[in-house]
C-alpha cells in the first residue's frame, strides 16, 4: 500500500480527520490528550485553504473534541457520528438510543472492581479502556459482550485499540462523512478520510465509494484503506505539505 498523494486540490477536496491515533498519539488517559498550538495552527491554515472544508471525525464527543483543540472549534462529527456540527451549528436528526443508566452503573462498577480499567462515559454509550492492564482484555471483552446481548440490536460493540466501546448501531463515521458532504462547505467536494483504527473502516469505505481517498495510519492489515502513513508524525508531515 502506497502513501497518499503529496498534493491535493484545495478547491475540490473535503478533508476528514480522525483524532486519537491519527492527529494525536494515543494516551493511557483520554482526558490528558490536548493538541498543541502548532497542530491547531496547522489545521486552521489548512481549513482556510480548503475554504472551511475540514472536519474532525472522532469517537470522542463534541465537547471533548473542543476541549482537545481549544480554543478552536472545527466542524466535527463526534461519538462516531451521533453528534455532528457544521457551520457552528449542531445538525438536527433522530436522537440515537441511550444506554440505560443501570447498564452504565454496571460498567462503572466493573471498572472500579478491576484496578487499571478506565470507563469513559459518552453521550449515548461508553468506552472501557484496558490499555494499562492488557491482561484484562479477555475479561473486559466477555463483560462487554454480555452487556451487548442484553441491550439488543440498537447497539454495537466497537473493538478498538485497547478499548471496547458500546455505541448506537445506527451511526458510523462513514455515515457522518456522507452527512457532512450534504452541507456547505463540504458539498460537491472529493472526500479524503484519514484514520487509524477499526472504528475508521466505515469511513474508509465511504471515501472509497465516493471516489475519494482513504488513508490508514499504522497497521494496514485487513483494511479498506487504499493508502497508508506509518504514524502520527507522518500524518503531520503530510498535512504540512499537501495543500501548500
Amino acid at each position: 500500500m502506497s502513501r497518499p498523494p503529496d498534493r491535493i486540490s484545495a478547491a475540490e477536496t473535503a478533508l476528514f480527520l480522525d483524532v486519537d491515533g491519527t492527529l494525536l498519539d494515543i494516551q493511557e488517559e483520554p482526558s490528558s490528550v490536548r493538541a498543541n498550538t502548532e497542530l491547531i495552527a496547522m489545521l486552521e491554515r489548512i481549513a482556510s485553504e480548503l475554504d472551511g472544508a475540514l472536519a474532525l471525525v472522532s469517537g470522542r464527543s463534541l465537547p471533548e473534541i473542543d476541549r482537545v483543540f481549544a480554543p478552536s472549534a472545527f466542524p466535527a462529527a463526534g461519538a462516531h457520528g451521533s453528534e455532528i456540527r457544521v457551520a457552528g451549528k449542531a445538525l438536527d436528526g433522530d436522537p440515537p438510543p441511550n444506554v440505560p443508566e443501570g447498564v452504565r452503573q454496571e460498567a462503572q462498577a466493573f471498572a472500579e472492581d478491576h484496578d487499571g480499567l478506565l470507563l469513559e462515559h459518552k453521550s449515548n454509550g461508553f468506552s472501557l479502556h484496558y490499555r494499562r492492564v492488557p491482561e484484562l482484555e479477555t475479561a473486559s471483552r466477555d463483560f462487554a459482550r454480555g452487556l451487548l446481548a442484553r441491550l439488543g440490536d440498537d447497539f454495537r460493540l466497537i473493538d478498538g485499540k485497547k478499548v471496547l466501546e458500546i455505541a448506537p448501531r445506527a451511526h458510523s463515521k462513514g455515515e457522518a462523512i456522507r452527512t457532512l458532504l450534504e452541507h456547505e462547505p463540504f458539498r460537491n467536494r472529493r472526500p479524503i478520510f484519514v484514520g487509524d483504527d477499526v472504528t475508521d473502516e466505515d469511513g474508509f469505505r465511504a471515501a472509497n465509494e465516493l471516489d475519494g481517498l482513504s488513508v490508514r495510519v499504522g497497521d494496514i492489515r485487513s483494511s479498506a484503506a487504499r493508502y497508508c502513513l506509518p504514524d502520527v508524525a507522518a500524518v503531520h508531515r503530510w498535512l504540512e505539505q499537501v495543500t501548500g
